[in-house]
């Protein structure tokens, strides 16, 4: 009985002192070795489509050793909102690219992609010309059309509005007296259109 009274003791003693530091090292060691950085982007939505926030949080337990976030391969201006918040207002399209190091050399490269912006200006489609009158379809998928800045000029500088304009089919069509008319429109974001039939 005493025998195996000392046998449990050695086996306890092996466990604690032994074995279960040894485990916790090692893992603790692993962790620090192979931990990667972390983060968090938010992109906000956007009321005007010619800007959005973007909110970047560092996610990271482990210091830093660099940062670097790049918007089409230009450096982006970031202020500090909070301890490991950062905060930047983007007036484009395109990807955002973050890269970070931790201090123990393991890097992360990460992408976020920003398509909410409007930097398009309306397209026309679907145009003819019978009659004396043009008609086409003008479309913006994103900001939509500001009906109200659709107008024509001819050649001689007349100023000319639409004879109709249907907001829901986006149908527009114009009297045509001359050789060509000059048309513009713009979308709500102030992207303008330009072109010329003739």
């Amino acid at each position: 009985y005493k025998y195996k009274n000392t046998f449990d003791s050695d086996i306890v003693q092996l466990l604690l002192f032994y074995i279960l530091p040894f485990i916790v090292i090692n893992g603790l060691i692993f962790f620090l070795v192979t931990t990667k950085p972390k983060y968090e982007v938010v992109i906000e939505g956007t009321n005007d489509y010619r800007t959005t926030d973007v909110t970047f949080t560092i996610k990271s337990i482990m210091p830093l050793k660099e940062v670097t976030i790049k918007m089409d391969s230009e450096p982006v201006d970031l202020v500090k909102v909070g301890r490991k918040t950062y905060r930047t207002t983007i007036d484009h399209n395109g990807s955002l690219e973050i890269y970070m190091v931790n201090f123990n050399r393991m890097a992360v490269l990460g992408y976020e992609h920003i398509d909410i912006l409007d930097n398009e200006p309306p397209t026309i489609e679907d145009y003819i010309s019978e009659d004396g009158i043009l008609s086409f379809t003008i479309v913006d998928t994103q900001s939509g059309v500001d009906f109200s800045s659709i107008s024509a000029t001819t050649p001689t500088g007349e100023y000319l509005l639409p004879l109709t304009a249907d907001k829901a089919s986006g149908r527009v069509s114009f009297q045509m007296n001359s050789d060509s008319l000059t048309v513009t429109a713009k979308d709500m974001s102030g992207n303008e259109f330009l072109t010329t039939f003739s």
